[in-house]
């Protein structure tokens, strides 16, 4: 190399590292806006229709919000006056949180079931435990089985009571929503147009903003309730629940998972890298290189409006990983080349290594990207803002690794003078390298054999899976939402829109006797289906009256006795369960998701033959909440499975000839990774191990992952000359590198064993997995046939 050329290369190598620590300032500034979203609305398209029929529903009853705590008291008597006393106390205290609007509890709401003292001038307040103190025997027998209390305020077992937050509503939030759903509404129907797209996405963004405050204040309201029960807490356990509640401690554990997967993976590579190479600079280029990756990353995510959800919270991780696979790749090269001794500097060796290992390098990027970007297409809301996170994460590590990796080397390091080898490595290959010459048709065999039982298992995958069990067992938001879920009727919201026929309508009336006694049929059918859990409706509140007079009413005392409700509980129940101007009545029904076995597709089925049996046709109710939208995202993951498997294996397919331009190679290269996927998918499906927002992103990941190696094999096989050393040679070369990414890639997706949240730990695990199975089909049944059908002199 000339003179000139060379003190170009190193000029121009340290304006590369200017330019990528400018570039890192300037993106670390921008990264501080990178948000966390937990909120319901990512798990979702902005056009899916039961989204706006759901967010309709949401408008025409403003259900409140609320935080529900349950306490379990240290006495065996729930309603003993300390314990209703305790409530009271803890009651004061929480009014005083400033947008906090009531705090009901079974101390303080009328108790109209066994009242006998009753007449139609009686006060609603008049009735509760804090005015007339009733005894513990009668708010037992009183609430026992109460239509409107029981599963709200107080279990079934009456061994907990709980009270409700109840908070204000924001008045401009209020009015955004409206506007939005109004507009929203037009989707159901038609295409918007396009002053109405501009309208709304301008709504939507006031709206995100408004939303951004308003989580920030419902977090410190969670830590403010949390402190005022902390001391109350030797006198009983408390268990809290609520979508507000949820949202804060899944942004708690997107948070933990974005610091500890990336500072424990970084710790494993930086041991993982020292114990391969025993060399500082082999631990340090690397981790300064992925550290810009990620920083780059989260500026370009944050300038891109992408936000972490549960789904893409192992963002950081990945690219980590990824980052460090394609500069293993690298640093093996580099040491390939020492070891020949064909170069007497240092500029000479990292240009030549740069040089060799380009093409497959970039190649592999290029595929890896493809396997997110298949996600895509997968038409479930959080995974393809996965996959384009991921797509973007790649091009940044393709970028740094090529450009920023190289020049570190050039610009700050010597000459290297000898070549960490690990003999257990060389005699893993150098068996592998044999077993593939002297025994191919073995390979052969037990290779389909996999692939074959993989396949049986692949039947055998389902998309069914509990809620609450997407969290660890030792979390406290697993436990809280089970205890909730099975004391309190459940924890998942599905309603039951009906629309009142014309037939049953009466002006004078609030709602005719035959609308209600179709309400209770219908709360009959679904309670005895497996899993339903607490039923309210309007009908609850016929029950009461029926309960305090002692025998029915008629319609029109139905319609006078609801005006005895205290003001707040009467717009709670008719404002939240009926609609006058649509002439609809809404049942709100809670899904116990910690039920065994609990079939949501065969739930679903038995409301809709229920229905059928009342002779209520599908075109007079709506199934809506979150309920029918998670159904629908479970309905969505087997096809979407499919899809993106299509994509990717398509698209890797016509890359692999692009690449390698032969198609008898192309197909040879895609095989192993044929093999891996049916393998992962077969034990899933072996394994019991559903389909969930994570898992079903596996075979896209895997197959992108995984085709990196085949790459970088190939590309090395077909540089030899000669087929009879072809295998040994690529073996004990590239063999290297193959063991090395293995190994970084493996442990790193194994720390994800450590979070919260179980689809990551199922996430982690099975991609571990995938790259060992990869890793073997890499080193013996793509050799055995590249030796047979890809001849050489």
């Amino acid at each position: 190399m000339s003179f000139q050329r060379s003190s170009f290369i190193r000029k121009s190598s340290v304006l590369v590292v200017v330019i990528f620590i400018l570039g890192t300032v300037a993106l670390a500034w921008q990264a501080q806006k990178f948000e966390i979203d937990a909120s319901a609305e990512t798990l979702l398209m902005k056009t899916n229709k039961h989204y706006i029929v759901a967010m309709q529903s949401n408008e025409r009853y403003q259900p409140q919000e609320f935080i529900l705590i349950a306490h379990k008291p240290k006495e065996k008597n729930v309603f003993a006056k300390s314990v209703l006393t305790r409530l009271q106390r803890i009651s004061e205290e929480l009014k005083k949180i400033e947008r906090v609007k009531n705090v009901r509890s079974i101390a303080d709401v009328p108790i109209f079931v066994g009242a006998s003292d009753i007449s139609s001038d009686t006060q609603p307040e008049s009735l509760t435990w804090e005015s007339k103190k009733y005894s513990s025997e009668f708010m037992r027998k009183s609430l026992k089985r109460h239509p409107l209390y029981e599963g709200l305020l107080v279990n079934r077992k009456q061994t907990t009571l709980s009270m409700q937050v109840v908070f204000e509503s924001h008045s401009e939030e209020v009015k955004l929503r409206g506007q939005i759903v109004d507009i929203k509404s037009g989707l159901l129907t038609r295409e918007l147009t396009e002053d109405e797209k501009v309208r709304l996405s301008v709504l939507e963004n006031r709206k995100r903003a408004l939303d951004k405050e308003l989580n920030k204040i419902r977090s410190q309201e969670i830590v403010k309730i949390r402190s005022i029960l902390e001391k109350f807490s030797e006198k009983g356990e408390f268990y809290l629940g609520g979508a507000s509640l949820l949202r804060h401690q899944l942004i708690e554990i997107i948070e933990n998972d974005l610091i500890v997967f990336g500072s424990i993976i970084t710790a494993i590579i930086c041991l993982v890298l020292w114990f391969l190479f025993r060399k500082v600079r082999w631990v340090l280029i690397p981790i300064i290189c992925c550290g810009v990756s990620v920083v780059f990353t989260l500026g370009l995510l944050a300038t891109l409006g992408l936000k972490a959800t549960v789904i893409s919270a192992n963002v950081i991780a990945l690219q980590i990983i990824l980052s460090l696979a394609t500069m293993i790749h690298l640093i093996e090269a580099y040491q390939e080349h020492l070891e020949r001794k064909e170069y007497k500097n240092q500029l000479d060796l990292v240009v030549n290594t740069v040089k060799s290992k380009v093409r497959p390098c970039f190649y592999a990027g290029v595929t890896t990207s493809i396997g997110f970007a298949a996600l895509i297409f997968s038409g479930v809301q959080p995974v393809i803002s996965f996959g384009w996170m991921m797509v973007i994460a790649m091009c940044v590590t393709l970028f740094v690794g090529l450009l920023l990796f190289p020049a570190l080397l050039v610009t700050f390091c010597c000459l290297q003078e000898n070549v960490q080898k690990h003999g257990f490595i060389e005699r893993a290959m150098a068996w592998s390298a044999k077993l593939v010459v002297l025994r191919p048709k073995l390979l052969v065999i037990l290779s389909l054999f996999v692939t074959g039982l993989g396949l049986i298992g692949c039947f055998k995958l389902s998309a069914e899976n509990s809620f609450i069990n997407y969290f660890a067992k030792t979390t406290d938001v697993y436990r809280e939402l089970s205890f909730i879920d099975k004391e309190f009727g459940g924890s998942t919201p599905l309603d039951i829109l009906y629309t009142i026929p014309k037939s049953e309508k009466k002006a004078d009336l609030i709602v005719s006797a035959k609308t209600v006694q179709k309400i209770e049929d219908i709360q009959s059918m679904l309670s005895e289906i497996e899993g339903m859990g607490s039923l309210t409706s309007i009908a609850d509140f016929t029950r009461i009256a029926q309960a305090v007079s002692g025998k029915p009413l008629t319609e029109y005392e139905l319609t006078a006795f609801y005006r005895l409700l205290d003001k707040n509980l009467r717009d709670d129940l008719f404002g939240t369960y009926f609609s006058k101007e649509n002439g609809q009545v809404r049942i709100s029904a809670r899904i116990e998701d910690s039920t065994k076995d609990l079939n949501r597709a065969h739930l679903m089925k038995s409301i809709h033959q229920g229905m059928e049996k009342l002779g209520i046709g599908k075109d007079d109710y709506t199934l809506t909440n979150l309920f029918v939208l998670y159904q629908d995202i479970l309905a969505r993951l087997v096809n979407s499975q499919i899809t993106t498997l299509i994509i990717v294996y398509a698209a890797m397919i016509i890359v692999l000839v692009l690449i390698f331009g032969n198609i008898k190679v192309a197909f040879i290269s895609i095989i192993p990774n044929l093999v891996t996927t049916a393998t992962i998918m077969g034990m899933m499906g072996l394994l019991k191990i559903p389909l969930d927002l994570m898992t079903m992103t596996i075979a896209a990941v895997a197959m992108g992952i995984s085709v990196d190696d085949t790459i970088h094999y190939v590309h090395r096989f077909l540089q030899e000359k000669t087929s009879s050393e072809a295998v040994k040679r690529t073996h004990m070369s590239v063999g290297y590198a193959l063991i090395y990414t293995t190994s970084v890639i493996t442990l790193g997706f194994g720390a994800f064993v450590f979070s919260d949240f179980v689809p990551s730990v199922l996430f982690g695990f099975l991609t571990a997995a995938a790259m060992i199975v990869a890793l073997v089909t890499d080193i013996t049944i793509l050799p055995v046939l590249l030796t047979k059908y890809v001849k050489r002199v």
